[in-house]
């Protein structure tokens, strides 16, 4: 079966378990079906690995995997052992999601300002050995082409896994950027050599975290349609806030099986007349330039528009009637 989802991969916001339940009742709705939990601003799976969570939030935890499995939706925990010293806590962590009855992982190595290919794929082994019944992910390091010549480190990196990486682990691929405007068979080329069906897209259009003024949304006019239709595995990565990721879930089941159109979905999430009209806006391969009369309607839509997406969208509203300016 494919699986098409979500990720909670971003920097700077920590979802709360209520948010977490309302993405799964979106998806219960729709035809999404798997979620991968990486947060980088959960310490437990990256800073602070080698300390456990409370038994107050392994509780919560337990009850968001019931509510996935009622739903038919697979989680997946993605454990980053960013330090040497995390070692020796990995297979601790594991058990941890083992007996709260999660049975999928990933072991997360990007962005690590020291990294090692050799003792990764040691590690991602290992436990498949350990855990047969278990299914694991990986993330490499370098995991998109721009970062494969960032420096000579990465591309010594680079060439290693392209060499020795298990052919038989999948492995996640944001494309030729970090965050890709285009999703397309050539994000792939460097990957020749790799089983595609191994080759999981993990989708950072959508994401806020390294653009703060910048908001993507468009009808995933990023995505080459032949190329989607080719993945097993295509998840997207949110954004931490909250309406936003429910309309996002929505943009991407209809992607699916376009049962609506992109203007319908906005409207039924509250976004303002105006902003629907000028959606376009906020397409980042269109350099729009705003008139006087539409600097003026932003403006305007910012003191008028009462509505709880609104709220998460002011600064990206803000932002983008001064950039009109320019």
């Amino acid at each position: 079966m494919k699986k098409f989802g979500v990720i909670e991969g971003f920097y700077g916001k920590l979802m709360s378990f209520e948010d977490r339940h309302k993405i799964l009742e979106s998806f219960s709705k729709n035809q999404l079906n798997y979620y991968l939990y990486a947060p980088k601003e959960d310490p437990f799976l990256r800073h602070n690995f080698d300390l456990e969570p409370f038994d107050e939030w392994g509780e919560h935890f337990k009850k968001f995997l019931d509510d996935a499995h009622s739903k038919s939706v697979d989680i997946e925990v993605g454990v980053s052992p960013s330090l040497e010293s995390h070692t020796s806590f990995i297979q601790k962590k594991i058990e941890f999601f083992l007996n709260l009855g999660c049975r999928r992982f990933s072991f997360l190595f990007d962005d690590l300002a020291e990294f090692d290919l050799n003792n990764q794929i040691k590690i991602v082994q290992e436990f498949k050995r350990k855990y047969p019944h278990v299914n694991f992910s990986f993330c490499p390091t370098v995991y998109c082409t721009e970062l494969s010549t960032q420096d000579d480190s990465y591309k010594k990196y680079f060439q290693n896994f392209c060499e020795s990486f298990p052919r038989d682990i999948e492995f996640y691929w944001t494309g030729e950027k970090v965050i890709s405007t285009k999703l397309e068979m050539k994000s792939e080329a460097l990957l020749e050599n790799f089983p595609t069906e191994n080759i999981a897209v993990w989708d950072n259009y959508f994401t806020i975290d390294s653009c703060p003024q910048l908001l993507n949304l468009t009808n995933m006019a990023h995505i080459d349609r032949t190329y989607f239709d080719k993945k097993i595995k295509f998840l997207i990565n949110l954004t931490g806030l909250p309406r936003t990721d429910l309309l996002l879930v929505d943009v991407f089941n209809n992607y699916l099986n376009a049962s609506n159109s992109f203007s319908n979905i906005l409207n039924e999430h509250g976004l303002d007349e105006y902003l629907i009209k000028n959606i376009d806006w906020f397409n980042p391969d269109l350099k729009n330039k705003l008139s006087r009369k539409d600097q003026e309607k932003i403006e305007k839509i910012m003191l008028s528009w009462f509505h709880p997406l609104k709220n998460e969208w002011y600064p990206y509203l803000h932002a983008l009637k001064n950039w009109g300016k320019k």
